[in-house]
């Protein structure tokens, strides 16, 4: 089979709902109508208390996200640091022995100009010793002025030392707090899990029916804001190759932190997409929100990223005629669906 035909079969299967004209309403959302009141009333608590749990993921991924991103770069800080600390401890040496020598001559009663030491660095070496002048420019007329630069340069290496232990500290901080809401989250998530484990075969698909229904509503009260030439723009340039690498992530797990190519997390996808396209995007959902190009959903087109919730912890890929591409939560895999099954926050373009 051909991909565009894969593709073609991918969209008729997975996202009739997001597809289908407004004026159709499936037998489906219906259903739910049926069941008890209270059996109904109490399948949509759960209902609502998962979705609750599965935003609560996709904000400590989020977190997970941006904390490994900030060990990533206060990584190569810290090594800055370490090598400024060596520098520092270079110039305490250079300078303590250069206090040594100007003793040595006050004591002996000769000029330090005109140590065997000195004479011997500029014979060998006179861009060594102009380079140094910055350092000890003060040591050939006063010991106490060698001294005072020597604790300074004391003082900047403690300095230095101090910051990089602050800059490590808050790093174990912030990756255990992430660490510590991501086994919270996952133990909720567990308990929700079981509770779904535990419906019975009619309940079970009666709570479906209600998350079909729910998702249907909301995703037709979005097509309905939207006119149908908009809904029908088509990918060009770039979000071609965006798309089709998305296309070819559908299937593969989520993962807490994942950025491929084995398995996703929702916005390691989209990052993964665009690189594929040639243009690297923020890590985390909420960097991509506040970092990228905010257009109004009125001006949505095939690869802009449709960011969701009040708090940017959920992001997925608009492919075009009301679909996306995401992975979705813990638990899921990368798969079409509805866009506006989710409260939208607002559209951001790379590129």
């Amino acid at each position: 089979m051909s991909r565009s035909r894969r593709w073609d079969c991918v969209i008729l299967a997975v996202t009739a709902l997001a597809l289908v004209p407004t004026a159709a309403v499936p037998a489906r959302a219906a259903a739910p109508a049926t069941v008890p009141e209270s059996r109904s009333a109490r399948l949509a608590a759960l209902q609502a208390e998962i979705a609750s749990l599965y935003q609560q993921a996709e904000a400590a991924t989020a977190a997970y996200d941006a904390a490994t991103q900030a060990v990533t770069q206060q990584q190569a800080q810290i090594l800055a640091l370490a090598r400024e600390i060596v520098a520092q401890q270079a110039q305490v040496d250079q300078l303590t022995s250069l206090v040594g020598q100007i003793a040595a001559a006050q004591y002996d009663g000769t000029a330090l100009a005109g140590s065997q030491t000195l004479q011997l660095l500029l014979a060998q070496d006179p861009s060594a010793y102009l380079a140094q002048l910055p350092l000890v420019s003060q040591a050939t007329t006063s010991v106490a002025g060698t001294l005072s630069r020597l604790q300074q340069a004391k003082a900047a290496l403690a300095a230095y030392g101090e910051q990089a232990t602050a800059d490590w500290e808050a790093l174990a901080k912030d990756q255990a707090a992430a660490a510590t809401a991501v086994a919270d989250i996952k133990g909720r998530l567990g308990h929700a899990q079981a509770l779904l484990a535990s419906l019975s075969g009619p309940d079970l698909a009666a709570l479906q029916q209600l998350q079909a229904a729910s998702a249907y509503a909301a995703q037709m009260a979005w097509r309905g804001s939207l006119t149908p030439a908009e809904l029908a723009r088509q990918a060009s340039g770039a979000a071609r190759a965006v798309i089709a690498y998305a296309v070819a992530q559908i299937g593969k797990p989520y993962l807490w932190g994942g950025v491929g190519p084995a398995s996703f997390d929702c916005s390691g996808l989209v990052m993964r997409a665009w690189q594929a396209a040639g243009v690297d995007i923020p890590r985390t959902s909420q960097e991509q929100w506040a970092g990228l190009r905010h257009v109004s959903v009125s001006d949505l087109r095939p690869g802009d990223l449709i960011v969701y919730f009040r708090d940017a912890t959920h992001v997925a890929l608009y492919v075009g005629d009301g679909a996306i591409i995401q992975a979705p939560h813990p638990g899921g895999v990368v798969e079409l669906a509805a866009a506006g099954s989710m409260p939208i926050l607002g559209v951001v373009r790379p590129g």
